[in-house]
C-alpha cells in the first residue's frame, strides 16, 4: 500500500490501536473518547483504556489460555455482539505492546517491543478476531528512548539514562522489523502506521482512518492542561533541578520534586527535552528513521499515513 490510505470501506472492520508509547496515544485516546457518541452514530464502537482496563479489562496475555478465556469473556461478548450488528470496532490500549515504556518491554538489544508479536497473537485468538488492521504510531527511536526515560522520572524513578538503556542498542532499532512481526501474527490483515512527528498535522485524517467516520464530521478536541493529562515529559532543566530540590527539602518525594521542577521549567523552545546522545548519533538515527519509513512505504500490507 505505502501511501496515505482512505478510510477502510467496511463499516464492520476491526482496528486495533496498540500505541506505541510516547507517541501521543493518550491525546488520541482522549480525542476518541470525547467523540465516542458521534462515532457510534456512524457505526464505530470505540473501546479505549477507560473500558479495556476496567469493566472490559484485557487480562495479562502471558497467562494460561484457560485463564485468559475466563477473564476476557466480558470483552469477547461485547466484540461478538457489535460484530453481529455490523458495527466497526476500534480498540485502543498501548498495554497490548507487552508492558510499559521501559526496557526490556520497550526495547531489548536490537528489538523494539520484543513481546508484541505474541501479545497480539494471543489477544486476537482469545477474541476470535480475523482480518484485523493493527494501527501503530512510530517515533524516532532515540527520541522514543529519551521520552520514555523522562516518563520514569514522572513515576519517581530517578535512574540515569545510561542505566535505563544499558541493555538496548539504540542505533540498531528499526520499526520495519516490528511491523514485519506484526504482519506475521495470525488474524492480522494489514498495518496502518504514522509518524509521531506528523501527529498534529495528521490528527483529523487519522481519526477518519481509524473510525471510518465521514470526512466532513465535526469532531471535538480535548483542551490541553499543561501536560498532566497528556503525559508531556520534563525538560532538561527540570531534570537538573530535581536533585537540587530533593537536597534542599528533607523528605521531599521525587515525584513531587519533579512536578515542581516541571512547573518552573516546562518543556518548551527555551527549555527543550534532555538529549543524552551525541550530535553524530542524533544525525545517524534521523537518517536511519527516514530510510526505515521509506522501507515501510514499500512493504505489502502496510499503509503509511502522511500529511
Amino acid at each position: 500500500m505505502g501511501s496515505s490510505p482512505s478510510a477502510p470501506a467496511s463499516p464492520a472492520a476491526v482496528m486495533l490501536h496498540v500505541g506505541a508509547h510516547k507517541t501521543a496515544s493518550t491525546h488520541l485516546q482522549k480525542t476518541l473518547f470525547l467523540n465516542r457518541d458521534i462515532l457510534a452514530d456512524q457505526g464505530c464502537v470505540y473501546l479505549g483504556p477507560d473500558r479495556l482496563r476496567r469493566d472490559l479489562k484485557i487480562p495479562g496475555l502471558h497467562r494460561r489460555p484457560k485463564a485468559i478465556a475466563t477473564r476476557i469473556k466480558p470483552l469477547l461478548e461485547v466484540v461478538q455482539a457489535e460484530q453481529a450488528a455490523g458495527r466497526r470496532l476500534l480498540l485502543s490500549d498501548e498495554n497490548i505492546m507487552g508492558g510499559g515504556p521501559k526496557p526490556p518491554a520497550l526495547a531489548q538489544g536490537e528489538i523494539l517491543y520484543p513481546k508484541l508479536q505474541s501479545q497480539i497473537t494471543v489477544l486476537l485468538d482469545a477474541l476470535e478476531l480475523r482480518d484485523v488492521t493493527v494501527c501503530l504510531a512510530l517515533r524516532n527511536p532515540l527520541d522514543l528512548l529519551v521520552s520514555a526515560w523522562g516518563h520514569q522520572f514522572r513515576r519517581g524513578d530517578l535512574q540515569g539514562f545510561d542505566h535505563f538503556c544499558a541493555d538496548v542498542a539504540p542505533l540498531a532499532l528499526r520499526w520495519s522489523e516490528v511491523v514485519l512481526r506484526v504482519l506475521s501474527c495470525g488474524g492480522v490483515k494489514n498495518v496502518l502506521v504514522w509518524r509521531h512527528e506528523d501527529y498534529a498535522r495528521l490528527l483529523n485524517p487519522l481519526l477518519i482512518a481509524l473510525s471510518g467516520c465521514r470526512p466532513d464530521t465535526a469532531l471535538r478536541h480535548p483542551e490541553r492542561d499543561g501536560g498532566s493529562a497528556f503525559l508531556i515529559g520534563p525538560s532538561a532543566r527540570a531534570l537538573q533541578l530535581v536533585p537540587e530540590l530533593i537536597a534542599d527539602t528533607s523528605g521531599l518525594d521525587a515525584k513531587v520534586a519533579l512536578r515542581r521542577a516541571m512547573r518552573r521549567f516546562p518543556k518548551s523552545h527555551d527549555h527543550p527535552a534532555p538529549q543524552p546522545f551525541r550530535a553524530d548519533q542524533v544525525a545517524q538515527a534521523k537518517a536511519q528513521y527516514l530510510a526505515d519509513w521509506d522501507k515501510l512505504a514499500g512493504m505489502t500490507g502496510v499503509a503509511c499515513l502522511t500529511p
